[in-house]
């Protein structure tokens, strides 16, 4: 039989293999915890107990996605772990154990062989001298975010916090401090909603990362030297890393990361998150996977599948017992439908999914508006630092940002940070044009619900309020024509009013006809004051219109739902084109007005049936039954409350299929 170099690196690291897997199995404590925990053989998890259980049915029945975040619409992200240290890019823990790869180049010449210098050692050499939480909230809170997320981990497997069931963390190497914990408290004190990012997931690090780093050159003078995944702990004496084991970063050596879920490092995975979750008390968890089980990357079975409803019930009922029971935290997942869709073995589950949670769409802009909630993430570099990358200008961002939230969705931004924690002051000038321009042009955006048509590429709508807000991306003021703000509209009424946001003293002329909006004005336009961009400086000019139809949308704020289900883009002339509908029976829509009387607006057909009204307790029975044909847009329900105040309004499904559409409120 003849043995080729091939053979021998495969051998060699087989006979590692059982020392590494008995190392992981017969482990009993880990350094730096208060107690010994085995974190390679964790009971089975337990998530906490509480309103909400693991199944999807009655997880989408009761979540309503919290109304704090459907006000922010924009948050801050730092994307930044040991493999900012390098500044070479995003996924530097793999590329480094790939011999073909740019980064392992860059290593070798930098770092040295990673046999002898492996990630381990970049997580020892992580400073973060140049760090100054503070200064960057501060920044983030000029550039307009309402909500930040941390990195807690990545794909590497380090943990950026006082980890109990991962000793490599932040407290015991590298920084020796809490990351995770001082971006909260930094947070915390601006009143900025808190979200920890969790990438460390099965598949993506068990299934992708991990495997990479048991190999060895193939070709060259290192050829058949293995990494320095394949030392144990023993070979750590007299080391710096002395007591500490690779195997809890590096994770026992495997050759396929295909069944990861089934593994003892997804159980340590959940407690870690579990661990987090209950430290810092985040208001929202970010998971870089997929939340069904369907997709293929890198040859590998992505996706956390039986394991996210469990995360969500964990998470939801641990913050539903320290707010009272109230819900008011986000999970984020990806692959609920569109590209990346990991639930094409189990479709019949895709629409209580995506109202179970928050669906990320990771640099992808959906190209309609969305029955439900979504965030988008960006980055404005790199994910991780890479030196002498460009950024994306301030007016990439804002286009995303409005391309979001006219379509549903948040806009997540990373802004990229150097290894010490810093940034560019490049990066620093694009945070401050994008607050200048929040500044004078947030009401369009911050607590803004879609209007009934996302708009095209030139005008960009979104609506708040009594107003519509139309963005233009490039206007001279000259003749236009806004053909959704038409007289046939049936969200807007008579026009009465147009203003240009960042102009006070510009006269807007206008004129509605029955093919739109025509809008001019003989004042010349003016730059911003103050962004540097130039692009976003003398374009995006955004219109304030007000109209006399100001009716309550079926999903304005203040809206929860038990069981509704909330469609949109369905053009049978309901108001903003959507509606909520509900085929269940008991299923409840509710809200609070302020008036002295309402009337329930909805769509009768001969498919609807009945529901019942109330307002402060007082119910009627309104059936939605039309043998003629649907109706659009029809008054089912008045009440006169008789004094002008607060009041609770609340729909509920008494049998077959039924739909609210807005309220008008006197």
């Amino acid at each position: 039989m003849r043995i080729t170099r091939f053979d021998t690196v495969f051998l060699l690291i087989a006979s590692v293999t059982c020392f590494n897997q008995a190392s992981a199995t017969d482990k009993k404590s880990v350094p730096g915890g208060p107690e010994s925990i085995d974190i390679w053989n964790l009971p089975e998890f337990k998530p906490e107990e509480g309103p909400y259980t693991s199944s999807w049915d009655t997880l989408s029945r009761y979540y309503n996605v919290p109304e704090w975040w459907r006000e922010a619409k924009f948050g801050a992200w730092s994307h930044w772990d040991p493999q900012s240290q390098a500044e070479d890019g995003d996924w530097y823990s793999r590329g480094m154990y790939q011999e073909d790869s740019e980064q392992y180049r860059y290593h070798l010449e930098h770092y040295g062989h990673p046999s002898e210098y492996g990630y381990k050692e970049l997580c020892r050499d992580w400073n973060v001298q140049n760090w100054n939480p503070e200064d960057l909230m501060q920044l983030y809170i000029r550039m307009g975010a309402r909500y930040f997320v941390a990195m807690g981990n990545h794909h590497d497997n380090f943990d950026c916090w006082d980890s109990r069931y991962q000793p490599w963390n932040s407290v015991n190497i590298g920084p020796k401090k809490d990351i995770v914990g001082i971006w909260q408290e930094t947070a915390r004190k601006y009143d900025m909603p808190f979200g920890i990012g969790f990438h460390a997931t099965p598949a993506r690090t068990y299934g992708q990362f991990m495997t990479v780093r048991y190999r060895s050159d193939r070709n060259g003078q290192y050829a058949g030297i293995p990494y320095d995944a394949n030392l144990t702990a023993a070979d750590g004496t007299g080391k710096w890393w002395e007591g500490m084991d690779p195997v809890d970063l590096y994770g026992p050596v495997h050759r396929d990361g295909r069944n990861s879920l089934e593994t003892p490092f997804a159980t340590q995975f959940m407690y870690r998150v579990d661990d987090a979750i209950r430290k810092y008390q985040p208001d929202m968890i970010y998971f870089d996977d997929h939340a069904g089980d369907s997709q293929i990357d890198l040859g590998i079975n992505m996706g956390l599948g039986k394991l996210t409803p469990q995360i969500i019930e964990n998470f939801y009922n641990i913050a539903s017992k320290r707010s009272d029971g109230r819900t008011q935290v986000v999970a984020t997942f990806k692959g609920v439908g569109g590209r990346y869709n990991s639930f094409q073995n189990s479709p019949q589950l895709l629409p209580l999914v995506d109202r179970s949670l928050l669906k990320s769409t990771e640099f992808f802009t959906e190209d309609q508006i969305m029955a439900n909630p979504f965030q988008t993430e960006v980055s404005l570099q790199e994910w991780h630092y890479r030196k002498g990358v460009p950024y994306r200008p301030a007016h990439e961002i804002i286009t995303r940002l409005m391309q979001n939230v006219s379509r549903n969705g948040s806009l997540l931004l990373n802004i990229t940070q150097r290894a010490g924690g810093d940034i560019d002051p490049e990066a620093r000038r694009i945070c401050e044009d994008i607050g200048l321009w929040l500044e004078v042009n947030g009401s369009a955006v911050y607590g803004s619900r879609p209007f009934e048509t996302w708009g095209n590429d030139s005008v960009i709508y979104t609506r708040n309020e009594a107003y519509v807000y139309a963005m233009l991306y490039s206007w001279d003021g000259s003749r236009i024509n806004l053909e959704a703000l038409s007289s046939f509209s049936p969200t807007v009424g008579k026009i009465k009013k147009v203003e240009l946001l960042s102009q006070s003293g510009c006269r807007i002329r206008f004129k509605q006809t029955a093919t739109g909006l025509n809008v001019w004005t003989d004042t010349p336009l003016l730059p911003y004051q103050g962004i540097t961009d130039e692009i976003l400086a003398n374009g995006f000019k955004v219109l304030r219109i007000t109209h006399d139809k100001t009716l309550f949308n079926d999903d304005d704020p203040g809206v929860t739902t038990i069981g509704w289900e909330h469609r949109c883009n369905l053009e049978q002339g309901d108001y903003n084109n959507d509606l909520y509908i509900s085929s269940n029976k008991g299923d409840v829509w509710k809200t609070t007005i302020y008036g002295k009387g309402i009337e329930v607006i909805a769509p009768v057909g001969p498919d609807l049936n009945d529901m019942a009204v109330s307002v402060d307790g007082y119910e009627r029975a309104v059936s939605l039954r039309d043998f003629t044909g649907r109706k659009a847009q029809q008054v089912v329900f008045k009440y006169k409350t008789g004094k002008k105040g607060y009041h609770t309004v609340q729909i509920r499904n008494i049998s077959g299929t039924v739909a609210v559409d807005a309220l008008k409120i006197r």
